[in-house]
């Protein structure tokens, strides 16, 4: 019911965003991103795989790379995606009738975001945005002595934010994004509903060529240092 009730005023506001009068915005929405991202998960677990064995696990920090962008439909309509690849650090320890043995790894994080979004311009230089996204998270464990923590789920979020371009070669943005699979509960191997928040900037160094960083906070934190390449203000 509450999932239901977030993506309905995501709804909502999408419906009174087209409603209202707009122009076509000055910023671009059509472009192609690189990136490197660091993460950091606040994630532990506990399984038992045999009577007298505990493994603890926890989640720390990692890096990786993602490609994202955006293209850009008529004046008012965009969508946009983003894939991310890393891999991150694990230390635990494994509990039986012989002692306690600490253990460190690594496992692949993938996540990837489909969403099709509204701009409504208020100013030549300042959006809105509203989106509905499609997440998907993927944690793929090894095992250290016969557990089994690998956790992968989907589903339909919502996202709003605001981009600014407060001089020609500057950009900043933020947003609010409701992702269904934000939150890891590795333990019961299920995905849960956070809410991430994120600030950006971005410089363009030469015309439609720049560079950006942005900051994503909820139980899996996100830096992300990108290299854009954007194709004007042209619609597809």
């Amino acid at each position: 019911m509450l999932i239901c009730q977030r993506i309905l005023g995501v709804a909502l506001c999408f419906g009174a965003l087209c409603a209202a009068p707009a122009g076509a915005s000055e910023l671009p929405y059509t472009f192609l991103d690189f990136r490197y991202v660091a993460n950091n998960i606040d994630a532990t677990a506990e399984q038992t795989p045999v009577p007298t064995q505990t493994i603890t696990i926890n989640a720390e920090d990692g890096d990786g790379i993602a490609v994202g962008g955006s293209v850009g439909i008529g004046e008012r309509f965009y969508v946009a995606g983003s894939y991310q690849s890393a891999i991150i650090d694990i230390t635990g320890e494994v509990a039986n009738l012989l002692g306690m043995t600490s253990v460190d790894d690594n496992f692949d994080f993938v996540m990837s975001t489909v969403s099709f979004g509204y701009q409504k311009e208020l100013k030549p230089t300042l959006d809105l945005n509203a989106e509905l996204t499609f997440d998907a998270a993927d944690y793929d464990f090894g095992s250290f002595a016969g557990e089994n923590f690998d956790t992968a789920d989907s589903g339909v979020g919502a996202k709003a934010g605001v981009r600014w371009n407060p001089a020609e070669q500057l950009e900043l943005s933020g947003f609010v994004h409701w992702s269904p699979v934000g939150k890891p509960d590795l333990t019961t191997q299920t995905l849960e509903a956070d809410t991430l928040i994120g600030v950006g900037v971005s410089w363009y160094f030469i015309e439609d060529l720049g560079v950006g960083v942005n900051y994503e906070s909820g139980t899996v934190d996100t830096l992300t240092v990108s290299m854009r390449f954007s194709f004007g203000r042209l619609p597809f």
